[in-house]
């Protein structure tokens, strides 16, 4: 059995897990060139499973996204950083959005020592996160309930959200692209659109591993978001492309955010 055969088989279990690939991260996974990746992905597009965009690839299929609990697991560190970053922008008696994945998580644990806030989560897990102290009042959406991620989705938990006015919502994307921020689920176009008729801000949390990626699913465009929290500074190419749409970019070294000083 060569070596690219088992690369190949290694990529589409990459692809089908993730639903996208990025030929730097290929290089490094592989130790192979810039070269091979992009030969690589040019086979598995022609064999149908990608789609290639701008630093990599995008799954044709719908990708197997992994369970909340495994995802909360990886990039620990990152999604640490990222989260101590959001926790500067909080203030008392705000009325805040946490959406679902493992770094709105992250951040809803650190909240139990701050002053009251009131909290709209669609996540299981941050609500009781959230909770932890009984210092902040958290609501949790109703709707269908997916047990894979433990969040709730669907007409309900929309109209709810449309009954609140909410000062910071905070969520998760799976890509951040000079184009906007994407999502491999539709139900999070969804939430985004009611988020940006219901939020005074948004802030999108996500790592370093996000940025110059594509998904299924635009969420928003680039002028809709207030601010980017990253945990390290974005390629030069990409950083100018989402300030010039008038976005904060958040990382390390560059925590202060004008935009936000006054929510």
């Amino acid at each position: 059995m060569s070596l690219s055969y088992n690369r190949h088989k290694r990529l589409v279990e990459i692809i089908q897990a993730n639903g996208e690939v990025r030929i730097r991260d290929l290089m490094q996974r592989f130790n192979i060139s810039e070269e091979t990746a992009r030969r690589d992905i040019k086979r598995l597009e022609q064999d149908g499973l990608v789609a290639r965009v701008h630093g990599g690839a995008v799954a044709t299929q719908q990708p197997k996204l992994l369970a909340i609990s495994s995802r909360a697991v990886s990039e620990r560190a990152e999604k640490s950083t990222i989260a101590e970053i959001a926790l500067g922008l909080l203030k008392p008696g705000q009325n805040l959005f946490f959406g679902g994945g493992s770094t709105i998580l992250s951040l809803a644990s650190r909240i139990s020592a701050l002053p009251e806030m009131r909290v709209v989560t669609n996540m299981v897990d941050t609500a009781i996160a959230a909770a932890e102290g009984y210092r902040h009042r958290v609501v949790m959406l109703g709707g269908d309930f997916n047990v894979d991620f433990r969040t709730v989705t669907g007409f309900t938990a929309l109209r709810t959200l449309r009954e609140q006015q909410i000062d910071v919502a905070f969520i998760g994307v799976n890509a951040v692209h000079p184009n906007g921020v994407f999502d491999h689920e539709q139900v999070g176009q969804e939430l985004a659109a009611t988020l940006c008729e219901q939020a005074r801000k948004i802030v999108i949390l996500a790592d370093h591993s996000k940025f110059g990626l594509s998904a299924r699913y635009r969420i928003l465009p680039h002028s809709a978001i207030t601010a980017i929290i990253t945990d390290r500074r974005p390629a030069s190419d990409m950083l100018d492309k989402i300030e010039a749409a008038g976005v904060e970019v958040l990382y390390p070294q560059n925590r202060h955010n004008p935009a936000l000083a006054s929510t």
